[in-house]
């Protein structure tokens, strides 16, 4: 684990660079938001069920994952309990706690909670982007072994194998998710909200992930089930539901706009 002493406490880069891409990603969707004439402070609000639910969505999907390698009867010790905690998180996990919590978000305070998403999708890869970024200073999410140009050899690595050249995959995805971000922040500019800035992210994004865990290495910690990881039947699912759903949604968006205009 990279990282360095801080008045005597060890900081991991995984967990700044997490901190960095949450706080880029906010302070643009704060400023997306306001750009689309929508109210910050719900827009506060709703970050606030979407980090919550992210954070134990991925957690979570984690354990599920992983909950052949936790010694359940130890669970309660209180350091065992903390070791399982620090452990890794699945960002599609996260995505699906997310997504439930800002369901439940809409449900509570009967806001147009779709609206800020469809104006702050692109902090989405932003964030994630930083975080694949911690993920290759932690060496989680390790790439393939790989002797090729931008190769990476971890020396004293918390889980990828040490002394082997490895695909950067984690530095791949990190980079798509910014040109991705970058043109999600292209087109939220020039077309406003519309349910497509959200489709347009879903389908790329499902792709893009699908192939990338073609690149990694660490079968153990994903899962999977019959031919494809964990990831990739989300992927799938992700990309076939934004397919279907997204014909419903973006007439619902052009009903209500025809109900409320003069």
């Amino acid at each position: 684990m990279v990282g360095f002493y801080w008045m005597g406490r060890f900081i991991s880069l995984y967990g700044v660079m997490i901190a960095v891409g949450v706080l880029i990603a906010g302070f643009i969707g704060f400023r997306l938001t306001i750009r689309h004439g929508l109210s910050e402070n719900w827009f506060f609000l709703f970050l606030a069920y979407a980090l919550g639910g992210g954070l134990l969505g991925s957690k979570l999907l984690f354990l599920l994952i992983n909950s052949g390698e936790i010694q359940w009867s130890r669970i309660l010790e209180p350091d065992y309990l903390v070791q399982v905690m620090q452990g890794g998180f699945v960002f599609y996990g996260g995505v699906i706690g997310g997504v439930l919590m800002l369901l439940l978000g809409n449900v509570i305070h009967r806001q147009p909670v779709l609206k800020y998403v469809e104006a702050v999708i692109p902090c989405l890869p932003i964030a994630h982007a930083f975080g694949r970024i911690g993920c290759h200073f932690a060496s989680c999410c390790y790439g393939i072994p790989y002797e090729g140009p931008f190769h990476i050899v971890y020396h004293a690595p918390a889980f990828a194998p040490v002394e082997i050249p490895l695909f950067p995959v984690q530095l791949l995805e990190a980079a798509l998710n910014l040109i991705l971000a970058a043109c999600l922040l292209l087109y939220v500019l020039r077309k406003g909200c519309t349910v497509n800035s959200i489709a347009i992210y879903g389908i790329s994004y499902g792709i893009l992930r699908f192939f990338l865990e073609y690149l990694r290495y660490d079968a153990e910690e994903r899962g999977g089930f019959l031919i494809f990881s964990t990831s990739q039947w989300i992927s799938i699912f992700i990309v076939l539901t934004v397919l279907i759903v997204r014909p419903f949604v973006a007439g619902w968006e052009k009903k209500a706009a025809a109900e409320t205009s003069p």
